[in-house]
């Protein structure tokens, strides 16, 4: 899986400020971004540092380079079973130096260790896979009342907590003649990049937002507001880890998806030790479908 799935969901944020309601003043902090996704290769890690507020966030020139990487897959008790090294590709960025494919319902381990002995660690468990059992159409009319179902096998997570989804459209023909009306705003009016928009993305779907069937499986409803661009789209249902979760989920109450007063709005949780970022993982599957014109 090709690092898009949620990056446009938070990049912003994550790597350009501070932590704003952990610390009255600036602190420089370690940013760590990678995300595991089930039977795909091992994933790159960057490495970076955070800039204060008022300064625009650039990734190669905040890069962290020289750093000890390494993933490690944990057995049960957290014992470490694997490890898989890392080298750095480009300052910032490392990738593993074996081959191995990520295994779904497994703990990993992120261990970091920088130039100048600062650790970094974190841990995700990897979302159980999950497949697509309905047949979807090739072709479906935009804010039709045939709205995009997807019947999946369920997605089982190491507790017995209810399976989060978060939908990812990837435009696969993003021309601007082939934006949605609301996007064509975006980018027409309020001076927003189309590329910004070339994948896209839902909210977190919860429990309140999936029904369950009598055999078993999930349907999932995908939100129109996801779809950016008419024509071809490939539409990922993503099952995403604790980490990922708590991210979105704290992220949304900081940006203003929420009702709470600034003193009762809790911190960003990034679940990692010795820095900030998201270290976590997801079970995905993949659709194609056209998204075609109203008639109107």
């Amino acid at each position: 899986m090709k690092r898009i799935l949620i990056l446009f969901v938070f990049a912003s944020l994550l790597f350009t400020a501070c932590n704003l309601y952990r610390q009255d003043s600036y602190q420089e902090d370690y940013v760590v971004e990678s995300y595991l996704v089930a039977n795909a290769g091992l994933p790159k890690v960057r490495l970076s540092k955070t800039v204060p507020i008022q300064k625009k966030y650039n990734f190669q020139q905040t890069a962290v380079s020289k750093a000890s990487i390494e993933i490690r897959k944990l057995n049960a008790d957290s014992s470490v079973a694997e490890t898989y090294p890392y080298a750095q590709s480009s300052p910032g960025i490392y990738t593993s130096v074996v081959a191995a494919k990520v295994q779904a319902q497994q703990l990993y381990q992120l261990h970091i260790t920088t130039a100048d002995d600062h650790q970094i660690t974190a841990t995700t468990y990897v979302p159980g896979d999950f497949k697509t059992v309905n047949k979807l159409q090739d072709r479906y009319i935009y804010q039709s009342d045939n709205q995009i179902k997807i019947t999946t096998t369920p997605s089982e997570y190491i507790t017995n907590r209810q399976t989060y989804y978060i939908f990812t459209v990837n435009a696969l023909r993003p021309k601007a003649e082939n934006l949605t009306p609301f996007y064509k705003d975006l980018v027409e009016n309020n001076d927003n990049a189309i590329e910004n928009y070339y994948v896209n993305s839902s909210g977190i779907i919860n429990e309140g937002n999936y029904d369950r069937n009598a055999d078993g499986t999930i349907t999932l409803d995908l939100p129109w507001l996801a779809i950016a661009f008419y024509d071809s789209n490939a539409v990922t249902a993503n099952a995403i880890d604790d980490n990922m979760y708590d991210f979105l989920r704290s992220q949304n109450v900081q940006t203003g998806g929420s009702t709470l007063s600034p003193g009762e709005i809790q911190n960003i949780r990034y679940n990692i030790n010795g820095g900030i970022g998201v270290f976590g993982s997801m079970a995905s599957d993949t659709n194609r479908v056209v998204i075609s014109r109203p008639s109107n």
